[in-house]
């Protein structure tokens, strides 16, 4: 429970098909009269039944937080990966949690699927008895796919049911996919023994035989009868309209609702219950269309989710490019706010914002981070991003329950690694914002993800930048990188009256150091003295190891040298008093001032601050 409010997870694929939007819609219009709220945790792309190697887009999944979550629902099949789904009833059976599974079935969870059997038996009977078909053959799945199989085994019993023989002439394989489908369409034909009806084990091998068919001329229903199953909203669009069976996962919604207030009132009880497709009479086996009529509002949804893609796509596809050159995270996401992405949040992992570190070297599929920066949000004046825990799921959560709509979660990722998630909260079931996410994730994490790789090399560009400009020891310039920059400095200031001062710290004892304690305190020794010009001088200070044991800088502008000779001193006196090394550090100072650039030569600068400080030198060895 969560802000007073039950908490259903709902694990899903591809919510832009129409078929899952509506199942959302009606899902959710049943759970906002329970007072409970639906959280979607969508992937935009099917895993696959054998899928070892998770995309990272499944670790959407590990977002779900079962001590606030009451019941979850998984459709197995749509997410298609047998992993996943033991994963998530494994985490759920850890905190007690009821699991309602849609296609599959598991010990300890209400199952809910669809009787395939007898749906597939309607269509197959309803060819060979009520329009006495006594020559027909079936286009089956894949090879040992349980689905296949146990529709074979209907065409079968109906065929021994009506005294007809079956043969494995009469059996072909279409993978349940077009292409796979329309070539043994082709082998039919090729055989020259056109049966009078081809019965498909889905709607889309179905929709492909019947192009093939009326491509060589033959005429659906007339002269050969192609039924589907599945009853897709594609079957209402074709022609001839398709004989089918309904078996949308809609069809499920009131299954799932009545399991899940059993679940939500504590009468959770483990089961399986199945529902009954409902068979479609349409115009390829000659009978009146019962399906879905297509409206005119229906085509005008279809027509604008074609257009809009397209449209959008383009502006999308320019802010990816525009967030991949953007300066800062901040920038980035500033130009988000266009009137193509609405009404959703994005939170990242903290570790994202570390532009010294390679974010794509070997994560978990399933890593994100409690410590989360907020990123991006929508609808919100004044956005700043900031810190946020992952346990809170997204700012302003009670906000975002309020309206009573689902929340869809999905993961950011570039490279396979996640780098955080996206949170939509749209007030309405609208498919074109349904549609809309799917473009929208891959925009973000292509952008985002194409950022981060740029910042990264910039790191790395700029640290190999380093190694030639600066001392490897002390972090100061090198002397080569020194006299450029040098050059430059004095061609700007050379016909200005502006003071230079050079400071140059001379270590003492260097040798006695390095005979006593070793080499490496010697090092030590000389990084401590560089460390005290540097943090003595001004920001904007030109600080060079000028010789082995000897820092120089120069300070364009005014400044004073007295204090910068005390401000050394205090800094390895200071640090003398904490360290335990056994040695003391101290640096011989010397200063010099002119009055402007042109005056005088850089040697002739060096020899002036070297006098002064060699005064002071001798004046160390004199006491």
């Amino acid at each position: 429970m969560l802000n007073g409010r039950k908490i259903v997870a709902l694990c899903t694929s591809r919510l832009n098909d129409p078929e899952n939007s509506r199942f959302v819609a009606e899902l959710n219009e049943f759970l906002r009269t329970d007072q409970t709220s639906l959280f979607i945790y969508n992937i935009n792309t099917d895993l696959y039944w054998n899928d070892d190697e998770l995309r990272a887009e499944a670790s959407v999944f590990s977002l779900i937080d079962f001590s606030v979550t009451d019941a979850v629902v998984i459709m197995h099949e749509k997410i298609k990966s047998e992993k996943v789904t033991q994963q998530l009833i494994d985490r759920a059976n850890e905190t007690g949690t009821p699991v309602i599974i849609i296609d599959t079935q598991r010990e300890g969870c209400v199952n809910i699927g669809f009787d395939y059997a007898k749906g597939f038996e309607k269509v197959v009977s309803h060819v060979i008895e009520d329009h006495g078909v006594k020559n027909a053959v079936m286009i089956a799945g894949f090879k040992g796919n349980s689905y296949s199989e146990e529709r074979i085994a209907v065409f079968k019993n109906v065929l021994e049911r009506n005294g007809l023989p079956f043969s494995d002439d009469l059996l072909y394989y279409g993978n349940f996919w077009a292409k796979p489908a329309s070539e043994a369409a082709e082998q039919i034909i090729a055989s020259g023994k056109i049966p009078q009806a081809v019965i498909c084990a889905n709607d889309i091998m179905a929709i492909n035989v019947c192009s093939v068919f009326q491509e060589h001329g033959y005429r659906v229903p007339e002269d050969i009868i192609v039924t589907g199953f599945d009853g897709i909203d594609e079957i209402n669009y074709s022609s001839p309209k398709l004989t089918s069976c309904y078996c949308g996962s809609a069809a499920l919604c009131g299954a799932v609702h009545e399991a899940l207030k059993e679940a939500l009132n504590g009468r959770f009880k483990p089961s399986s219950r199945l529902v009954e497709p409902t068979l479609i009479l349409s115009d390829s086996c000659g009978c009146r269309h019962t399906g879905d009529t297509i409206t005119v509002n229906r085509l005008r949804s279809f027509n604008d989710r074609f257009y809009r893609y397209q449209d959008d796509n383009m502006v999308l596809t320019e802010i990816s490019d525009r967030i991949l050159a953007a300066r800062n995270l901040f920038d980035a996401a500033c130009l988000m706010f266009t009137d193509v992405i609405q009404d959703l949040c994005i939170m990242i992992n903290k570790s994202v914002t570390d532009k010294t570190h390679n974010y794509f070297s070997a994560k978990p599929y399933d890593y994100f981070e409690e410590d989360m920066l907020l990123f991006f949000q929508t609808s919100v004046e004044n956005f700043r991003q900031r810190p946020m825990k992952k346990s809170m799921i997204a700012p302003d959560i009670e906000k975002l329950m309020e309206p009573g709509y689902p929340l869809i979660f999905n993961v950011l990722s570039f490279l396979n690694v996640p780098l955080g998630y996206m949170c939509s909260h749209f007030n309405d079931y609208d498919i074109i914002n349904y549609t809309k996410i799917p473009i929208v994730v891959s925009t973000i994490s292509g952008g985002l993800g194409g950022f981060l790789n740029m910042q990264y090399q910039q790191y790395l560009i700029s640290r190999i930048e380093d190694m030639y400009r600066l001392d490897h020891l002390t972090g100061l310039y090198n002397r080569q990188s020194f006299s450029r920059e040098f050059d430059k400095q004095m061609k700007l200031l050379s016909e200005k009256s502006v003071p230079v001062t050079v400071v140059l710290a001379d270590l003492d004892g260097l040798k006695a150091i390095n005979d006593s304690f070793g080499h490496a305190a010697g090092d030590n020794a000389i990084r401590v003295t560089a460390s005290a010009l540097k943090e003595s001088c001004p920001e904007d200070a030109l600080c060079v190891r000028f010789g082995g044991d000897e820092m120089l800088a120069v300070i364009c502008g005014p400044c004073n040298a007295i204090e910068i000779k005390a401000k050394i001193r205090k800094y390895l006196s200071d640090y003398n008093r904490r360290s335990s090394n056994g040695y003391k550090i101290s640096a011989s100072v010397g200063t010099y001032i002119t009055n402007s650039a042109g005056d005088v030569s850089f040697e002739a600068l060096v020899k002036a601050s070297d006098s002064d400080m060699y005064v002071e030198k001798q004046s160390k060895k004199n006491k």
